[in-house]
């Protein structure tokens, strides 16, 4: 394709003034945004011209005015992201001999966006290898870079960009992002940084910002930063207001995850992640038939998707409903849970993030057997959710990972469960209560301890349990399931 080493194109002195006429007439309709009379002006002075020149030696003054015509209307068609008339019409202007780099620029965008990558990044190479330094190419390359996960390349020719417009905010971002690409989070943070200081409403920019913090464990911040993403309207990123919905889940705070769940929901209706998401937060509240219903239309809209197989697989389980629970469970194992990469983006592959679970089954851990998980989980009461009996030692190996903490996506439920802590010890086998009657149990009272008060409470019992020193716990040289125990303990009513 390439022929660089050749002249820079030019008009005639007549040809030139001619196309000056034309573009004064141009302007006031491009400044007006009237584009489509602009292009209808182009078309009709093509009109008039007949057809060119067939082979490069037979190109004359026409031929070159029309390529100009042809280019600055392949300019209009992808202002109007008409991509497949502003590719034809570059590629006419290149056929006819127009050979700029704005030209070429136009035809790697258009190709870019219909998504033929290697092609964007041909024409791009040819557009700057006509205007070197000019960051609009450099930036358009980068994109096709990343696209074609050449993340070194897009780096530096977003840093060549820089040089010509240091100040470029859309530039910074963008190189933030390759940077968590590379797993190179302070130079990310600082061209994000960047990009925020001299766009700091910019909800893209936010996002990018918001999902560094995430990978540093600081939700706060996140949460700061993605209330800027989400904003007020119906102009939201899906990913921004479902991470937003997930960080709020994590903390517990029910109303505001869900209200977060159902606008997602309710502006992006065909997104399956949006009903994945609402489902969590309904299962977290304790709302199993409004969760099995978000999961069945999550399950509807991509049948392809683990998340939805796993989050409607809970559903069944916490109806009582093993076996169905068990054959989505099983599904959703078989391949890694998809929110995660959706809500993270390019910083997904950055680092292991441990703290963001896609689904209430994807944190679950390596470790865990969905194959077993009905059989250590029995059936919830016909009332609601309930923490069921089944197993208990099994039970509390699904409920905590081998450090002895309980399993991210386990915490919504057990929040919820144990505010029905009586209903919950009711339906654990009575050599595990010890001394302890039904007029204890009522008497239990949880509600003044903290989330980290509850949970810490649960690993000292769960520890105690698996050290075989706890009421119910297995002698030394016994089965786990054995029913004999030690001396009875009484369970802390604090």
């Amino acid at each position: 394709m390439s022929d660089v080493k050749q002249p820079p194109v030019e008009l005639s002195p007549s040809y030139e003034a001619m196309w000056t006429q034309l573009t004064s007439e141009l302007s006031p309709l491009i400044e007006d945004g009237a584009l489509h009379q602009a292009i209808g002006r182009l078309s009709a002075m093509l009109e008039t011209m007949g057809p060119g020149g067939e082979e490069p030696g037979a190109r004359n003054e026409d031929d070159l005015l029309r390529g100009r015509l042809l280019s600055r209307r392949a300019e209009l068609y992808l202002d109007l992201e008409e991509v497949d008339d502003a590719l034809a019409d570059a590629q006419g202007a290149w056929k006819a001999g127009w050979r700029d780099a704005s030209t070429m620029a136009v035809a790697g965008w258009a190709s870019y966006q219909l998504d033929e990558p290697e092609a964007a990044q041909a024409y791009f190479n040819e557009a700057i290898a006509r205007k070197e330094g000019d960051p609009g190419m450099l930036m358009g390359r980068a994109l096709v870079a990343v696209e074609l996960e050449e993340y070194e390349e897009a780096c530096a020719d977003l840093t060549h960009a820089l040089t010509a417009d240091p100040e470029n905010a859309e530039i910074l971002a963008l190189r933030g992002e390759v940077h968590l690409r590379l797993s190179d989070l302070k130079a990310a943070e600082r061209d994000l940084k960047a990009a925020r200081e001299l766009d700091a409403d910019d909800p893209d920019y936010a996002l990018a910002m918001a999902r560094l913090h995430m990978l540093r464990g600081q939700v706060d911040e996140a949460l700061i930063l993605l209330d800027i993403a989400v904003g007020e309207g119906t102009d939201v990123a899906l990913e921004a207001i479902l991470m937003r919905s997930h960080l709020r889940l994590a903390r517990g705070e029910h109303r505001l995850a869900r209200e977060d769940a159902l606008r997602a929901s309710n502006i992006y209706p065909e997104e399956a992640f949006a009903f994945v998401q609402l489902a969590n937060v309904q299962l977290a509240e304790g709302k199993v038939s409004a969760g099995m219903k978000a999961a069945e239309r999550a399950v509807m809209l991509d049948p392809s998707l683990p998340d939805a197989y796993a989050v409607r697989g809970a559903a069944l389980q916490m109806s009582g409903e093993e076996e169905a629970a068990r054959e989505d469970l099983e599904r959703a194992s078989s391949a890694p849970a998809e929110l995660p990469m959706f809500l993270l983006g390019p910083a997904y592959d950055s680092v292991e993030m441990p703290a963001l679970d896609s689904s209430i089954f994807d944190m679950f851990g390596k470790d865990f057997d969905p194959s077993s998980f009905a059989d250590a989980f029995g059936p919830g009461g016909k009332a609601g959710s309930k923490m069921p009996g089944g197993n208990p030692m099994g039970m509390l190996d699904q409920l905590f990972d081998e450090s002895g903490n309980i399993r991210g996506a386990f915490k919504p439920i057990f929040e919820m469960a144990i505010k029905q802590a009586p209903t919950l010890m009711k339906n654990l086998p009575k050599s595990m209560l010890g001394d302890m009657d039904e007029e204890q149990l009522k008497k239990m009272d949880l509600s003044n301890l903290s989330a980290e008060d509850l949970e810490k409470q649960m690993r000292d019992f769960y520890t105690m349990m698996k050290s075989g020193k706890g009421p119910g716990a297995p002698k030394s040289g016994d089965d786990a399931g054995s029913d004999e125990v030690d001396s009875p303990g009484k369970i802390d009513e604090e």
